[in-house]
């Protein structure tokens, strides 16, 4: 029994120092990130606006042609869908907008039932959208706190926003 417990504290300490390391990696990722560019008030794909409404923000960056991002899919699903009647969070997603027609369809195929912002070249490169896919969290007042490439597993992206949520 003490060795599964050693075993277990010592698994415990190295996903505590993950999640150190790589929170610290994204805090210092999104300090110098202050875009010009504003989601609040843009087109989504069903034509309302956007409003993030003084809420924490989990902006999500992607592109129909990116294969992780098409992984991604089920999880991006499930955040959207936890936070889709959120008081506190607001979850949109930005896809990089070269094609309208080809984010129509895959937006149909895939059945998404998430807002979807169409990008363009300046807003991916005001938000230094260096890779698809990218998370972006913002704090009520709009400044980017935590900024993530690649997929994120749900115990740090739940992580990530209630710290935003509690400590911004």
């Amino acid at each position: 029994m003490k060795e599964v417990l050693k075993k277990g504290t010592n698994i415990g300490l190295w996903i505590l120092l993950f999640l150190t390391i790589t929170i610290s990696i994204s805090i210092f990722r999104a300090s110098d990130l202050k875009p010009s560019v504003f989601l609040s008030g843009m087109n989504l794909t069903e034509g309302e606006k956007y409003d993030s409404k003084n809420r924490v923000s989990i902006v999500y960056f992607w592109a129909t042609w990116c294969g992780v991002c098409s992984t991604n899919l089920p999880l991006v699903r499930w955040y959207a869908d936890g936070l889709e009647n959120s008081s506190r969070f607001s979850f949109v997603t930005v896809e990089e907008g070269e094609n309208f027609s080809e984010l129509s369809d895959y937006i149909r195929k895939h059945q998404l039932k998430f807002a979807v912002i169409p990008g363009n070249s300046q807003l991916l490169k005001e938000w230094k959208v260096g890779g698809f896919p990218s998370f972006f969290i913002l704090d009520k007042s709009g400044t980017i706190r935590f900024a993530d490439s690649g997929m994120m597993n749900p115990l740090s992206f739940l992580l990530r926003i209630w710290i935003v949520y509690f400590f911004f």
